[in-house]
Parts: structure tokens; C-alpha cells; sequence
């Protein structure tokens, strides 16, 4: 034995006989010089609990020490006598037994863990001499070992089989109109006419309206919405996975095509409540995945309840609540009931669906019933632009309307989000089932290309059917407007491709969509309705949206510039873009541009800019011209304080320009705008329980051209309390 050798065996024995009377005794009640009050006193008493730190004879840890490798391993000891031997596996506990142990661990909280394992085995090899010398066995202990591993891994699949958790969202909401800036025809802008005071509308599209004029108290509602979810392993690869909703926000929103807006709660005699804020339990979702592979390549299935979505101007969920962040409705996916295919090889990845979309009442509409003539339900298609009111394009008219009151008002010609699209606004499809496919191609550090088909079918709302003493089609019903249309929709076929890329440091964005409508032809033969039942294509022309942008970062400074071109008759169940209260707007062209800088210090600013004109691409059908102009501007900026609180403040124009409907200057041009001034705070009591409170204000001014009579100056409040379990 060399000189290093004997003098390491003399240096473990001095260590072992020194060592020895400390950790023969019995731990004491407390270590006298690890005070309660240190960082690392709750770590210490679990060690001294369990026995496997005991201190020394005059009762201290001895932490300002530095442990030696003979007393690390004379603790490492004391735990593995703690691992027994041949105890009875997880697979082989009785069901009562093993229900008893789950009940009292819902998570791996309290037991080891495969981690816990292999760390357990790196310390026995590194200090395996040491534990020789104190007499352990080490094949006794690699024994040990494999059955605790065998036994945590059953328990960890076994927790692992079925996952609860959720989200619980409380909302508060109020609403008031302090003012109107409007008259009735006849009066214009400071004229004699009769004063609105129906009330304003708010950033969802909706009349904000009160009794007469009130604060922010009069006009309020509590909402509540639970997610519920559970996703359980049903074989080593396949899992189930359900989302259930219970409360009263869902049947507020309505549905996903009509924007929750603050219809008031005022009962009138004429027209009753106008906000439904019943109890409700919905199965937004409840798939089984499995996953398998094909010709080598990873793949999947998923059928069932599937929220998905696909590119924003294909299919893609409008955020129906401004006021508010909700997954579902955030998110921008559309629960449909179907199946989906999802193949990759390697830089080609292939997704294939069909589903049924119209048994979902949050889907489809309010009322359950398909194609209601009320903005409610998934739509596409279009027969003619959503501008097709009185005189064409933005015009200031006075088309009588009820109001959220049951007053008859007249609504002006502002295109709201309800307006953007639906049977009686475009003439649209209601969507009853869909089927299609995506594809995906990686180009490495360039990006990727996508292409996109979506075949819907369904009908088109109020499609007249054979009927006697109808020839002329007397009224003003949708049987009119679709003959006038000479189209009975049926199909809507929509075609995409996209390109999200980099050419150096700049960032490279384009997309090109198309939606060709097919239907049937209706005539009056012999004084009666007749649909032929041959479809054919019906809109192939002014049907598309062409979107390019590209953007650049400099440090903390990002900047994004692009032009976007979207036909009259485009109509897709997407979500591209928002301005105001104008959600997917149409039958506009122009560049928009946006900045956001990170100024430090938790502060952030963001800017935007639209400046569109209209196509002049269907003007004798009511299509805008290109003297008709919407700009919008949207500024912000939020400040971090601290880590747990934020404050946001932003603004954000539109400005119109019209025809002006009434007034002294009737016929000629008018400029409406419209104002909302945001004032939001957020504050994380924890990672899983925020706070969340927002104030805008808004400021409509007709300026007398008629354009909006629905308007004035208003407010609306909002609070959510989150917690996540």
C-alpha cells in the first residue's frame, strides 16, 4: 500500500472514531445554533425529524462547518435504512387500498420521485467506499434501489391517469351614458332637431344605453364562469380530455359571431330584457387523442368536442368580449364536433378535419335554431358587401330600428361589429358542417409556407321554399332579398396560402385567401317559388383578402409595416382585424403600420396606425367608394410596478369619412369619430390568483352628418378576480 493510500485509510478512520459519538446519540429537541428565525431552520428540523441529521454531543448542528465526506455518508445511511426491502408493489395494492392512498395524496407532493431516485443512486456511487466502511451492502442497497424506483414509477403512472384542474373567472360589469351628440333628421349639428338619448356604443359593437341618464350603477351585471377540466390517460399513449363550463357568461356572449356588448337590463314592456344571464353547464370540450405513427413519422388523432382554429383569415374566433381575457374566447378557437388527422414527415406537416358546427349552441346562435336572422351563429359567404344599406356605402340615413330600450331610433349607417357579417347584412351562409385540410413546409431558417381549404355547407337564412300567392314576394322579408340576390347559398369553398418568414433581420409576413359562394338559382314560375337544385358558383370575383407585412427590431424598438386589401364580397369565419368597434371589415384597401419599444424599467410603449379607403369595387351594389375612408389610431403604454403590478393606459381614433346624410350639408362630406380612453390595473396576488379592473370612456361625435345616431359620450366598467387550480 503506497504512502497516499495509508494515509487515507488513517484519515477515514480518524474521521469515523471522532465521528462517532455525535451520531450514536439522539438527536435533541433543537439545534442551539440554528435559530427559528434562519432561512434554512425549516430544512434543518425535517433533516433532524426524519433522524438522519442528529448534531453533535453538545447539542449544535454545526452548520458553519463544512460536512465531511465520512459524515455525508453516516447521514446518506440513515436514509437508505429508511428504503425497505421487498415491500408490496403499487400494481399489486388491492383497489380499496390503493383508493385509500390516492384520496390522501391528490399529487406526488410528499412522495419521492424518479428524480429523487436517480439522485439517491449518484450519491451511493460517489460515496460507496465510505458506506463499505460502515458496513452497508452495497448490492443490498442497489436491491433497495431498483424497488423504490419500481414503486415510485407505478405510483407517478398511476397519478398521472386522470388530471383535474380549472379556472374560476368572476366578472363585474357597469354601464352608463352620460351624454348624446346627436340629432334626429332634420336637426344636424347644433340645429332644433329632437336630442337621441338612446344611448352609445361600446367597444363590442353594443348600445350602451340608461334610464335616462345614470351612473356607472345603474346599468350592471355579475357574471360567473368555471372551467372544469380533466384529462385522464386512458393506455399508454391515447388520453381523454374534457373542458365543462358552468355559469351564466357563455349564454351573455351568446354566441361566438355575436359580441357580448352591454345590452342594458332594463325590462321594457315592449321588448322585455335583453340580456340573458341564465345558469348554464356547456361541453366546450370532451376529445380523445391518440397518438401513432405512420409510414415512421408522428401522428395523431383527435375526435370528438375539438376546440381548433386555422389561420385568421380562414377560421379563426372573433374575441367577442373586449372587456375581459378568457380562454375561450381569446384564444380564438371554435369548438366543433368532428375529427381531425394530424401527420408530420419531417418539415411536412398535414392536418385533415371534418365536423358538424351547428348543434353547438354557443357556436351556432342564441336560440338553438339554425340560420336565425338576428347575427347569431357561424357565417360565410357573402351576396353583396355589408355596406348594402340605404344609398350605398357609409351614408348617413335614417333607417328606422328599435333601440336596446324598445324606443324607435334611427341607427345611421356605422358599420358595427354585428353588421360585419350575417344574413341580412352580406346575405351570408349559416354554417351548418365543414370539412378541409391544412399543409405546412419548413424551410428552415427562411420560415415555413402554409396552405389552406375549407369547404362549408349549410343555407342560407330564410331561403323561400315553394309556395303558392308569393310571386311577387310582398314585404321586405328575407324571401325578397334573396331573390333579389337570385342566390340560395348552400357551399362556401375557401382557399389560403401563407408565408411567415425572415429575410435576414427582417421578419416576412403574407397571406392571400379566397372565398368562392355556391347556391342555388330561385325564381317565380307560374306565381310560385321555384330553387333550382343545381348549384353553381355564385361570387368568384371581388372575393379575396391579400394581407403582406414586414417588420424589423432595433434593441428594445420593434417596428411592422404592411399594406392590406380586402374585397367586398370576402366573407370567411375568421378574425383579422379590429377597428374600434369595427370588427372584420371589408371592401377596404390600405398600409398599416405599428411600433412597440420596451423604453426599460418595466415600462412599454405600443403605436398603431390604419389608413384605409374604400375598393370602389362594388359601388352600384352599395360598396364603398374610394371617397369613403376609415383612420384609425391606437396609442398605449404600461408600466410594470414591481413584480406583481401593472398599469395600462391607451387611446385609440377612428375617424370616418362619409356621405353626409341630412343636414345643411346634405350630399356632401362628413368626418364622425369615434373615441375610447382605456385606464386598466393588474395585480398577481400569486401565480395562479390575478386581479384585473378597466375603465374606458367613450366619446361618439356624429357631427351631424347622420352617419351615427346610435351615439354620445358614455362609460363602461369591468372587473375580473381569476384563480386557477
Amino acid at each position: 500500500m503506497n504512502k497516499a493510500s495509508l494515509l487515507a485509510s488513517a484519515a477515514i478512520a480518524s474521521v469515523a472514531l471522532a465521528a462517532a459519538p455525535a451520531f450514536a446519540q439522539q438527536a435533541p429537541a433543537s439545534f442551539a445554533d440554528v435559530p427559528t428565525d434562519h432561512w434554512a431552520y425549516a430544512s434543518v428540523e425535517k433533516l433532524r425529524d426524519a433522524g438522519i441529521v442528529i448534531g453533535y454531543p453538545d447539542g449544535t448542528y454545526g452548520g458553519k462547518r463544512a460536512m465531511t465526506r465520512y459524515e455525508f455518508a453516516v447521514a446518506i445511511a440513515r436514509l437508505l435504512d429508511k428504503v425497505g426491502t421487498g415491500a408490496q408493489p403499487i400494481d399489486a395494492y388491492t383497489k380499496a387500498e390503493a383508493d385509500a392512498l390516492f384520496a390522501k395524496k391528490s399529487d406526488l407532493a410528499g412522495f419521492a420521485t424518479k428524480a429523487d431516485v436517480d439522485e439517491l443512486r449518484r450519491l451511493v456511487d460517489e460515496f460507496k467506499n465510505e458506506l463499505a466502511t460502515l458496513g452497508q451492502q452495497i448490492n443490498t442497497i442497489n436491491t433497495k434501489l431498483a424497488d423504490l424506483e419500481k414503486r415510485v414509477s407505478a405510483i407517478e403512472e398511476e397519478l398521472k391517469r386522470v388530471k383535474i384542474s380549472g379556472t374560476v373567472n368572476f366578472l363585474a360589469r357597469g354601464n352608463h351614458r352620460s351624454s348624446t351628440d346627436v340629432s334626429v333628421p332634420g336637426g344636424g349639428e347644433g340645429g332644433t332637431g329632437v336630442r337621441n338619448a338612446s344611448g352609445t356604443v361600446d367597444a363590442n359593437g353594443f348600445a350602451v344605453a340608461s334610464l335616462p341618464k345614470g351612473g356607472i350603477l345603474q346599468d350592471t351585471r355579475v357574471l360567473h364562469d368555471i372551467d372544469l377540466k380533466i384529462k385522464a390517460r386512458l393506455a399508454s399513449d391515447a388520453t381523454a380530455e374534457a373542458i365543462i363550463n358552468f355559469g351564466n357568461y357563455l349564454p351573455y356572449l351568446n354566441s361566438i359571431a355575436y359580441p357580448s356588448g352591454v345590452r342594458t337590463d332594463f325590462r321594457n314592456p315592449a321588448v322585455g330584457g335583453l340580456v340573458n344571464q341564465d345558469q348554464a353547464v356547456t361541453v366546450y370540450k370532451a376529445t380523445v387523442d391518440v397518438p401513432f405513427k405512420l409510414l415512421g413519422a408522428a401522428s395523431g388523432l383527435t375526435i370528438g368536442r375539438m376546440p381548433f382554429q386555422l389561420t385568421p383569415y380562414t377560421f379563426k374566433q372573433i374575441d367577442v368580449d373586449y372587456y375581459s381575457y378568457n380562454e375561450k374566447t381569446d384564444l380564438g378557437d371554435i369548438p366543433v364536433d368532428g375529427g381531425k388527422l394530424d401527420l408530420r414527415f419531417g418539415s411536412v406537416g398535414i392536418t385533415g378535419f371534418a365536423a358538424k358546427i351547428d348543434p353547438i349552441r354557443y357556436v351556432s346562435n342564441l336560440n338553438g335554431v339554425i340560420g336565425n336572422d338576428m347575427g347569431y351563429g357561424l357565417y360565410a359567404g357573402a351576396a353583396r358587401p355589408f355596406t348594402a344599406n340605404v344609398g350605398g356605402g357609409f351614408r348617413g340615413n335614417s333607417v328606422a330600428t328599435v333601440d336596446p330600450l324598445g324606443n324607435a331610433v334611427a341607427t345611421g349607417n356605422r358599420p358595427t361589429q354585428v353588421a360585419s357579417i350575417g344574413p341580412s347584412q352580406n346575405g351570408a351562409m349559416s354554417v351548418e358542417q365543414m370539412a378541409g385540410g391544412r399543409l405546412t413546409f419548413g424551410l428552415g431558417r427562411v420560415g415555413t409556407i402554409g396552405g389552406t381549404f375549407l369547404a362549408m355547407s349549410g343555407r342560407s337564412t330564410g331561403a323561400p321554399a315553394p309556395a303558392a300567392n308569393d310571386a311577387n314576394f310582398a314585404g321586405a322579408g328575407s324571401a325578397a332579398r334573396i331573390l333579389a340576390d337570385k342566390s340560395y347559398f348552400d357551399q362556401v369553398l375557401v382557399y389560403g396560402a401563407d408565408f411567415n418568414g425572415a429575410l435576414g433581420p427582417v421578419l416576412l409576413n403574407a397571406s392571400y385567401t379566397k372565398s368562392d359562394t355556391y347556391g342555388s338559382r330561385v325564381e317565380v314560375q307560374n306565381g310560385q317559388t321555384v330553387i333550382d337544385t343545381d348549384s353553381e358558383k355564385k361570387t368568384d370575383e371581388d372575393n379575396d383578402a391579400l394581407d403582406l407585412n414586414a417588420g424589423i427590431k432595433f434593441g428594445s424598438v420593434a417596428i411592422l409595416g404592411g399594406y392590406r386589401e380586402i374585397a367586398p364580397y370576402f366573407s370567411t369565419p375568421g378574425n383579422w382585424l379590429r377597428l374600434g368597434a369595427f370588427q372584420n371589415p371589408t371592401d377596404i384597401k390600405g398600409p398599416y403600420a405599428k411600433l412597440d419599444w420596451a423604453l426599460g424599467g418595466n415600462v412599454s410603449v405600443l403605436a398603431e396606425g390604419h389608413w384605409y379607403e374604400g375598393t370602389g369595387d362594388a359601388i352600384a351594389q352599395g360598396g364603398l367608394s374610394s371617397d369613403d375612408k376609415i383612420n384609425n389610431y391606437k396609442a398605449g403604454v404600461k408600466f410594470g410596478i414591481g413584480s406583481a403590478s401593472n398599469i395600462d393606459l391607451g387611446v385609440e381614433y377612428t375617424q370616418y369619412e362619409v356621405v353626409d346624410g341630412f343636414g345643411a350639408n346634405a350630399g356632401g362630406r362628413g368626418k364622425p369619430e369615434e373615441w375610447f380612453y382605456n385606464i386598466g390595473y393588474g395585480y398577481s396576488f400569486n401565480p395562479t390568483t390575478s386581479l384585473r379592473l378597466l375603465y374606458q370612456i367613450i366619446d361618439y361625435k356624429d357631427k351631424g352628418t347622420g352617419f351615427d345616431l346610435l351615439n354620445g359620450k358614455g362609460g363602461v366598467g369591468a372587473v375580473q378576480f381569476s384563480v386557477k387550480f
